[in-house]
Formats: C-alpha cells, structure tokens, sequence
C-alpha cells in the first residue's frame, strides 16, 4: 500500500474545503454544549525527581509544598454542538501516563483533526519542593510557586508566572508574557525568550550574576540590581552582577525586558 504524506498547510486548505458548502449552506456550527469531569491522580517520586506535563489547551498551576507524592487535579472540558458529541468525546479523552521511580510524565493532547470540538484540561498540582518540573503547553498559561528544584517551561500562547523559585529556570513563549521570580540564584542559571511578549524577572538584590539581555522591538530596564554594564545599546545589555557567575540570558523580539532588585 502506498502512503502519502499531506502536508499541515494542505490538511488546513482541505479543511477549508469542506466547511465551504456548510458555509454556503447558512448552516451554524457551534461548542456551547460542555461536558466535564475530574481525573485525580498521586504518585510517589524520588528526591532528584522530575514531573514532566504535556497540554494542548488549558491551564498548568503547580506548587510546591512540604509533601511526599505528586498530586494532580485535572479537568477535562469538551465542547461540542450537542450533550451526545460532548458527552461521547469526553468518554474518550484520555489522559497518557508515563511513570518510573524518578519521571512522572503526563500528556493530553489532542490527536488528529477534530470537526467543531473543543478540548482542554486544567491541572492542579502538587509536588514534593525538590522536584524538577517541565512543562510544555500550545495554549496554555503556567503558573509555578514555591519550587526548589530546576523549571523548564515552554508556551507556545499563554503566560509564564513563576514565583519562589531557587534552583534555575528556562522559560520561552512564543506569543506570551514571563515572569519569573526568585528567592536565590544558583549555578543553573536563567534563560527566558520570547517572540511577541515581555519578560519581567524579580532577583534578590545582591546576587552574583552574569547577566546578558537582547531585544529587537522593545526596551531593556533594570532597578534595585548591582550591574556592572561591560556593553549597552538600545538592543543589547551585557555586564555582571555582584562579583559575576552563573549566566542569566534574556531575549525577545517584540516586546520588553525588565530585571528588578529586590531585599
């Protein structure tokens, strides 16, 4: 049998093609009908541990907490033009586990093309301070407290809020806001880009740092921080903090940057 390959560019412009006569047609389509239900799980997690969270549409919230296992909270919400659609495809909406003594992987993420459906899962979570926390989002806003261990957060559309956090941090948006906040600095270092968004990060105000920021539409601020600036121009600001070390990488296309000191 011979396979073809179709392109996302052409399953779109076939899309198309089809609602066309709908369209002609005067016919409505719609997502007002929901159904939603609750999907709770715990899992134990060594110390060194990461819990890793994959989510096409929805929201992330994790904090961290003086606690022994992995506790997550997800909704899952499916729209639908009728209670049968919505009812059927909430049935079958699943949720993948992945799960080792040291990795806690979750992914919902929708497959294929999905005619006038709609589906999100919005995750409560919480996870031992230790624990390593990556998460990817396509539409989704992530909001991180209290987390001792390393952060990776990736958004296509949403927002990036993180506060109290220690260990280092890589954050990028493609069309989304981050703002990272942190109670220490260690060797790990900070890295947040962004294409169409600004980036805010919160730091003690005596830290040691090697700071560099970069923008191409936008401007750069800072407040409250020791820097000693080594290059500046509109675009560019290199230089150290304190007396220099771990490296904090800033960068964005449109939009600005804004580094603040705090005691």
């Amino acid at each position: 049998m011979r396979h073809i390959t179709v392109s996302p560019r052409t399953r779109a412009l076939i899309f198309a093609a089809l609602l066309a006569p709908l369209a002609a047609c005067n016919l409505q389509l719609s997502t007002d009908v929901e159904a939603k239900d609750e999907w709770t799980r715990e899992y134990p997690l060594s110390e060194g541990g990461t819990l890793s969270i994959t989510n096409s549409n929805g929201t992330i919230e994790i904090t961290g907490g003086d606690v022994d296992i992995v506790t997550i909270k997800a909704e899952r919400i499916v729209k639908a033009g009728n209670e049968e659609a919505a009812a059927e495809q909430l049935a079958i909406f699943e949720i993948k586990e992945d799960i080792t003594p040291d990795r806690v992987a979750i992914e919902s993420v929708s497959q294929g093309l999905s005619f006038n459906i709609s589906r999100q899962v919005n995750y409560v979570v919480t996870v031992p301070r230790h624990v390593a926390v990556a998460l990817d989002g396509s539409n989704s806003s992530m909001k991180v407290s209290e987390l001792n261990g390393h952060l990776s957060a990736k958004a296509s559309n949403g927002r990036i809020t993180a506060t109290g956090l220690i260990q280092g941090a890589e954050a990028s948006a493609t069309n989304g806001v981050i703002s990272l906040t942190f109670a220490e600095i260690t060797d790990q270092g900070i890295t947040a880009e962004t294409t169409n968004g600004t980036i805010t990060i919160n730091l003690p105000s005596k830290v040691n740092a090697d700071f560099s920021a970069r923008v191409v539409n936008g401007a750069i601020r800072h407040e409250g921080i020791d820097l000693q600036v080594s290059e500046e121009s509109q675009r560019r600001l290199d230089g150290r903090l304190g007396a220099g070390g771990p490296m904090i990488r800033l960068e964005t296309t449109n939009g600005g940057i804004t580094v603040k000191g705090r005691d």
